[in-house]
């Protein structure tokens, strides 16, 4: 009767007691049960039917432990051995025990007035306590004998989500958090990770492996066998619905990762490293570095443009007011004859409703078809606010280690005047995406190929291909990039570095000297353009000369810092690839491996692809160890 209650909520298994007004200092100190059948409960304005009796004692209503959860959506467990119920709603947790007036609401120690008692072998619990401590408002009407019950249902329809590497996952279970610390059953980590499994054991212990490490959880036990070696933690694994809760910061911080519970969204973030990023992170250093210098000289290299799609970053319905709109657009003039492309992607989806995002390339010649010869790349979306982590630091891993998805657009052929999706991707509402590309065209009989490549959006599941519009204003209250250029790299040289002689800084990125990619020289202005001085979805390489006049063998320390803003990104090293953690200003530095000079003359190569933030990302440090 109560099911609209019970959808995705879980109430634990408190106690909602009722003071009955004008009785407690007649009756207070009395023990005795009444059976108070000519009580009405409501609950969201229905009437709640109980087949036992409603009892009263000591002036506070008590109902049947399994008709109250029921009835406002709770799920409950009961240890018989201890006569204790635990019971959840909108993952809180609420243990009650028989005769005790000592409740445990999330883990924390809460005094109850009255105790829950057994009746007729029953369990009874208070009323109002219970629902008080779910958000719950009760009141007594002594003229009717009636108690009204207002439940926030806002939880109706909403499930938890979990996010694992950026795998978004719809929970059927809800997220616990005991003193401040998340637990999630242990089927939805083994599920979603490779070469990971659970069992519960005869003991009721529960182990779990996740690639090649082994953690064995016992309920209620703060005693975790890792590796067979016991580690004592603070959190206390237990059982719930016939599932083992699992204290998830101790496993992500054990494995090497990251955590993040967004409870007013009921989403978790939870980030395992070795499974999410092929390379692994540099180590943090703190202290201050000295202030750096412009790198004296820059040029673009490559042969393939870019395309950036970064403004509006922000979706809202003020500059997206249709159904449809082009977010960015490039008419291409072609210069060789296969044409290469990347298109970077950025944005954000206020919009109040999933949308659809999607690359597409139309052919404007009359005469000439073309081909996409090749087609690949990556993404990534999130609702955390960690963008540059989810998001920045993923595509530039995948750029550098060459992890890109090859996407079924390769070997389409688009006829003159028709239009093709070459990728597309689904944004949920308040999430935002990340998105590189690469493709590859060339015209089919080797003519002149004509196109104009779009990124465009659709919050009605229009085709994509129909999309042809001038691309939507340039936000001018939020000024990121867009528009197209001639290269996605570039190269840099510094000065040749002289072993034993002081430490040098060069910053990238500085706006002077490497700053090619301005509106004033974009190769699409239609609705207007903004430059990428941040060089966001670009490669920026750097060589190092080195000399060394002693004969002997020295070591070369290069350091990288932040400027301007939080920095992070991707490094390659001479060919190996490393991720930099967000470093802020002018107090943490990371240490690339040291470099071992053993001739006269030599050279460090570095890349590097910023994840974001800043457009003033970072300096090198070159010095002599």
């Amino acid at each position: 009767m109560f099911s609209k209650f019970k959808a995705s909520c879980m109430i634990t298994a408190v106690a909602l007691a009722t003071i009955l007004p004008g009785q407690a200092s007649a009756s207070a100190a009395s023990d005795k049960i009444h059976i108070k059948n000519n009580v009405s409960i409501q609950i969201n304005g229905e009437t709640l039917k109980v087949n036992d009796p409603v009892l009263n004692k000591s002036d506070y209503i008590f109902l049947p432990m399994r008709a109250l959860y029921e009835a406002v959506g709770a799920s409950v467990d009961w240890k018989k051995e201890t006569l204790t119920a635990s019971a959840i709603r909108d993952g809180k947790s609420v243990n009650l025990t028989v005769n005790s007036k000592t409740a445990l609401v999330d883990g924390q120690k809460v005094p109850m007035v009255v105790a829950p008692f057994m009746y007729k072998d029953r369990t009874y619990m208070p009323l109002r306590f219970v629902s008080e401590n779910f958000g719950g408002n009760v009141n007594w009407n002594p003229a009717t004998q009636t108690v009204d019950i207002s439940l926030s249902d806002d939880t109706q329809g909403n499930p938890y989500f979990l996010h694992i590497n950026n795998e978004r996952i719809v929970m059927d279970d809800p997220i616990i958090v005991k003193q401040s610390r998340s637990y999630i059953p242990a089927n939805y980590i083994y599920d979603n990770l490779e070469d990971s499994s659970g069992t519960l054991l005869p003991d009721k212990s529960f182990e779990l492996q996740i690639a090649g490490m082994s953690f064995l959880f016992k309920e209620n036990s703060n005693q975790v066998l890792v590796n067979d070696e016991v580690v004592t933690i603070e959190e206390k694994p237990f059982m719930q619905n016939g599932k083992m809760y699992v204290p998830v910061s101790f496993i992500v911080n054990t494995l090497g990762g990251n955590l993040r519970y967004i409870e007013n969204k009921r989403e978790l973030y939870l980030y395992v490293y070795q499974y999410m990023y092929t390379s692994s992170f540099l180590e943090k250093s703190y202290g201050a570095t000295a202030k750096p210098i412009n790198v004296p000289s820059a040029r673009l290299e490559g042969d393939r443009d870019l395309l950036i799609s970064d403004n509006p970053e922000t979706l809202t319905s003020k500059l997206i007011p249709n159904s449809n709109a082009t977010l960015s657009q490039y008419q291409v003039k072609a210069t060789a004859a296969t044409n290469k492309h990347r298109v970077f992607g950025w944005h954000y989806n206020t919009l109040g409703t999933d949308v659809q995002i999607g690359i597409t390339v139309q052919n404007t010649s009359s005469t000439e078809s073309i081909e996409v010869i090749d087609s690949k790349g990556t993404s990534q979306q999130s609702g955390n606010s960690w963008v540059g982590h989810d998001i920045g630091l993923t595509i530039a891993d995948a750029t550098f280690n060459n992890k890109f998805k090859k996407s079924s657009s390769k070997g389409i052929v688009i006829a003159p005047g028709e239009t093709k999706v070459i990728e597309s991707y689904g944004l949920l509402r308040d999430y935002i995406i990340g998105f590189l590309h690469e493709l590859d065209i060339q015209a089919v009989n080797g003519g002149t190929p004509e196109y104009t490549i779009r990124t465009v959006l659709t919050k009605n599941n229009s085709n994509l291909t129909s999309i042809l519009s001038d691309p939507v204003p340039i936000d001018v209250s939020a000024m990121h990039p867009r528009g197209a250029w001639t290269s996605s790299t570039i190269q840099a040289a510094l000065p040749t570095y002289t072993v034993d002689s002081s430490e040098v800084g060069y910053s990238i990125s500085n706006g002077s000297t490497d700053n090619f990619l301005t509106a004033e020289n974009s190769l699409s202005k239609i609705s207007g353009a903004i430059g990428n001085p941040g060089h966001f979805g670009m490669n920026y390489k750097v060589s190092i000369p080195l000399v060394n006049q002693t004969g002997t063998t020295k070591t070369i320390k290069l350091k990288l810092a932040g400027r301007g803003g939080i920095y992070s990104g991707a490094v390659k090293v001479n060919g190996k690839v490393h991720l930099v953690p967000s470093l802020r200003v002018g107090t943490e530095y990371v240490e690339l491996p040291d470099y071992q000079m053993t001739g006269s003359s030599e050279t460090i190569e570095l890349e590097f692809m910023h994840a974001g933030g800043v457009n003033l990302p970072v300096a090198i440090y070159v010095e002599t160890k």
